[in-house]
């Protein structure tokens, strides 16, 4: 019942709410006389207000109740907008997701791929180099062997010849060229471990990328539809929700453009990490090319050194044996020489000394004839020309001898001089002899074949 329907009621019909009113009221006696059965006419006026008080408090609360359920319907519809543009979110968010995993995944797998030959070039090398070292260190030990070799020879040949200087100059080559290699090993080996495990990293990076791929490709399977959902309101409120739908479709359909490759890439905390590796090999991949073309050139510098070195003390060698047989042929003339004076002097000796024998016998005899005649009468005793004679007979006699003596001291003093200049060159041609078979077995022995030479 309205307030109109309330206006159009007669003043004299009772309602309800005015039976109750007058049943809780007490009747004012009437200024006519007491106990008046009728009411005053202003007391109708005063259960109408009462009424109209209602009445108003009604319309205002139904005005309230309008309010909130508009406020209600005005947040709910936000709520959804909420959700629906969350959902729209959380699909960009995914689809960008999505496209930024697979180009990490492309490019972990480049990169890694990329790897994989400057690891496999670091491992040839690392092998290589041992090898090499190994064979430098083989080289050294027959280097050190053919000087001991060497200091077998006899004395006079233990000298500081050009072979030997050569030995020695190979020799310091050869252990300068083994530290350069063990350095060249450590940092091939230290490179190669710092490649591998930024490969592990790498693969294992790519493994969660991928897993995270799937992981996301499931999320984004399950994720729902984005759909706007507004309550069911009145026909005049459906233009309050109509053109702001149309709106946020418009945007949703603008956020499934195409992300380009830098946005994708930009910084961020969880794929940050991915890149520095990705940096990291390719930094490491740079100086792994860089070492392995430095020592294949040092490498080369040693191997052509040390194959110089090698032909230096072949040549050398060639040389000595040359000028030792040489020398070994003289010395052998020399000897066959001496021999035949040596011959001649103890021929000489002989005659020196049979020829004194016998100046012997006439010395005796010329000194028994000047004794005899010495005993002459003393008047007979005189310078005759027998004593004359006699005398000159055994001074010439006496002179031949000093000079036969002298001559065989002298004859023999050379016989012993040309025996110890035998004896020397025998030793000499014996040093010499053993000197070119060592130096003979030294060439043989060939430190480093060429085709042992890398």
């Amino acid at each position: 019942m309205g307030i109109d329907d309330y206006k159009q009621m007669s003043p004299g019909t009772p309602t309800r709410m005015s039976q109750r009113s007058f049943k809780g009221e007490a009747s004012e006696p009437s200024p006519g006389g007491a106990g008046a059965a009728r009411m005053d006419m202003s007391l109708p006026s005063v259960w109408r207000q009462k009424s109209v008080d209602v009445l108003n408090r009604a319309a205002i609360q139904r005005k309230s109740l309008a309010e909130h359920r508009a406020a209600y319907w005005k947040y709910n519809e936000e709520v959804r907008r909420a959700q629906y543009s969350m959902q729209i979110q959380v699909n960009d968010a995914l689809i960008k997701k999505k496209s930024t995993l697979e180009l990490l995944i492309d490019k972990l797998n480049s990169a890694a791929n990329a790897a994989q030959p400057v690891v496999k070039l670091l491992q040839e090398y690392k092998a290589r180099l041992e090898s090499e070292l190994s064979e430098k260190v083989t080289y050294l030990d027959r280097n050190q062997e053919r000087s001991a070799i060497r200091d077998q020879r006899g004395p006079s040949e233990l000298v500081a010849d050009e072979p030997q200087r050569q030995l020695v100059a190979q020799e310091t080559l050869l252990k300068d060229a083994i530290v350069q290699q063990e350095k060249n090993l450590k940092e091939i080996t230290e490179t190669l471990v710092q490649l591998e495990m930024t490969q592990q990293e790498l693969e294992a990076d790519m493994h969660d990328k991928k897993e995270a791929w799937d992981l996301n490709n499931q999320a984004e399977q399950q994720c729902v539809q984005p759909t706007l959902k507004l309550p069911n309101l009145p026909s005049k409120r459906i233009d309050l929700t109509q053109a702001n739908a149309v709106k946020l479709d418009k945007d949703v359909d603008a956020t499934y453009e195409k992300v380009q490759q830098d946005a994708l890439l930009s910084p961020n905390v969880w794929h940050s990490s991915t890149m520095k590796n990705i940096d990291k090999s390719k930094r490491i991949q740079t100086r792994a090319m860089g070492l392995c073309d430095g020592c294949e050139l040092i490498t080369r510098k040693l191997s052509e050194a040390i194959l110089q070195a090698h032909h230096w003390v072949a040549q050398s060698l060639e040389e000595r044996l040359k000028e030792q047989k040489k020398m070994v042929e003289e010395l052998n003339e020399q000897f066959k020489l001496t021999l035949e004076e040596i011959h001649e002097a103890e021929t000489t000796v002989t005659m020196l000394k049979q020829s004194l024998e016998d100046l012997m016998e006439p010395l005796k005899v010329s000194e028994k004839r000047l004794e005899i005649h010495s005993k002459r009468p003393e008047r007979e005793l005189i310078e005759d020309d027998v004593q004359i004679h006699l005398k000159a007979e055994l001074s010439e006699l006496r002179a031949q001898k000093a000079l036969l003596e002298q001559r065989k001291l002298k004859v023999e003093n050379m016989l012993e001089d040309m025996c110890c200049t035998r004896n020397e060159i025998s030793s000499d041609v014996r040093d010499k002899t053993q000197a070119i078979e060592i130096d003979t077995r030294v060439l043989e022995m060939g430190s480093f074949p060429e085709r042992d030479i890398r």
